[in-house]
């Protein structure tokens, strides 16, 4: 059953799903605050839409339109993920003090030139061959089976994420020596190309990202008001939300009220996915049952390590095909991990989750709780983080964006580091009198 349908069939029932949408939001909002470092941690909309999903789930259970069975899986894997979540909290570092920054170091400024470059030569040909995503039909899977040309889209997504860490890292660290008028000019390219991308959540994905790499190498952790962003961060959220109306307005060709009717329908439909799955038992219909297959083929096929036609079509896509059978566009909810899992482990599910979980805050203490004594980790831990924490939410979508990252890397780093051989990666050397006083204590 479709989301509109389902919801317009349910709309005498609405007071049911306020209350619960209400309920589990508080809930949710103590895990926000405890697991959270701020309103610009993805981590807190992931948080955000389980409790809608939480919220939708239980208004179908009490309703009496879906099975018992489905309701019991989806709770059992929800808290599974949060046990490991919660686990994965318990052993993050407390960081010390940032280290200071290098005074030289030629790396950052050599990355942002060469991403940057790749970001906007990849996404000008992206645009010439597929057309602006803004006003395709669908913006996903542009280069669908056309035999390569898909690589143009991971190597702009990849790129685009390497040269706004490189700008911001840039503007914080090496103020004196790289605050140039060209990091600007490609921060405005950033935007134009993210206005024209078609998705409603581009800019609040802007600020996630500035927001977060200004939290770990800025000032931004000392504040008083650092969960909220400090201005920066309230002046993004109202922007994002602007950002988001303009998009579906421009997509839609609607007015204001109907524009904000269908903001408030993509935020109630947070849960679509189990809409989607869970009246009708149209879940039991998915085919594909190879859990290796559906979590590592998307991955591996990318570097030419499994075959591409032995791949299974992505759960949400399969949903939709099956609701919308006639429909012959890309699309579909996301696979949240209670039904990836059940469709993959079945009763054991739940253990799938909890592993989920604990990868989750791994990934999110790697970046916000460490110590990056380097350009390079720093940039690492960032372009995983971002990768991996909708991994409960989308499996295949992100081993594609970790698939994605290590191709940019490649191709950023290849003729950075032939331009910067001596440069520090992983591990700052010791100055060279520090490391023959030691040797003559030794001694």
């Amino acid at each position: 059953m479709s989301p509109l349908e389902y919801l317009g069939g349910a709309l005498e029932s609405w007071q049911l799903y306020v209350v619960l949408a209400l309920l589990f939001v508080a809930l949710h909002w103590v895990l926000i605050r405890r697991w959270a470092v701020g309103i610009f941690d993805p981590l807190l909309l992931l948080l955000f839409a389980n409790a809608l999903g939480w919220a939708i789930v239980w208004f179908m259970y009490l309703r009496d339109d879906i099975a018992t069975r489905y309701v019991a899986s989806f709770t059992a894997a929800q808290l599974a993920l949060y046990v490991g979540m919660e686990i994965g909290h318990r052993f993050r570092p407390r960081i010390g003090p940032p280290d200071p920054a290098p005074r030289k170091d030629p790396l950052p400024a050599f990355t942002l030139w060469i991403s940057a470059a790749v970001h906007v030569s990849s996404t000008l040909a992206t645009w010439v061959i597929a057309g602006v995503p803004l006003f395709r039909e669908s913006r996903l899977g542009a280069f669908q089976g056309s035999g390569g040309f898909g690589i143009l889209e991971r190597l702009s997504d990849a790129s685009a994420l390497i040269a706004l860490f490189s700008a911001i890292y840039l503007l914080l660290r090496q103020r004196g020596r790289w605050r140039t008028l060209p990091i600007y000019g490609f921060l405005l390219w950033f935007l134009v190309s993210i206005g024209l991308s078609g998705s409603k959540g581009a800019l609040l994905g802007f600020g996630q990202y500035v927001l977060s790499i200004v939290f770990v190498f800025g000032s931004l952790r000392e504040r008083s008001d650092h969960f909220w962003g400090g201005r920066m961060g309230k002046v993004m959220l109202v922007a994002a939300t602007l950002f988001a109306m303009g998009v579906l307005a421009t997509q839609q060709e609607s007015d204001l009220g109907t524009t904000a009717l269908a903001l408030v329908y993509r935020i109630v439909s947070y849960g679509d996915v189990y809409i989607f799955a869970y009246p009708d038992a149209t879940i039991e219909s998915l085919k594909g049952g190879n859990a290796l297959v559906g979590m590592f083929g998307g991955f591996l096929s990318t570097f030419r390590l499994f075959p591409q036609e032995l791949l299974q079509t992505n759960i949400g896509y399969q949903l939709t095909g099956i609701v919308f059978p006639d429909l012959d566009l890309l699309v579909g909810p996301n696979p949240q991990h209670p039904v990836f899992g059940y469709h993959y482990f079945g009763a054991f599910g739940f253990v799938f989750s909890f592993v989920l979980g604990v990868v989750t805050m791994a990934a999110h203490s790697a970046f916000y709780f460490r110590r990056h004594r380097t350009f390079v980790t720093g940039l690492l831990a960032f372009l995983v983080y971002f990768a991996l924490i909708g991994i409960s939410a989308d499996f295949d979508y992100a081993m594609s964006r970790l698939a994605s990252s290590v191709i940019g890397l490649v191709v950023v780093f290849v003729p950075v580091l032939s331009m910067c051989p001596q440069a520090v990666l992983l591990r700052p050397r010791r100055p060279r009198l520090a490391r023959l006083g030691g040797e003559d204590t030794a001694r």
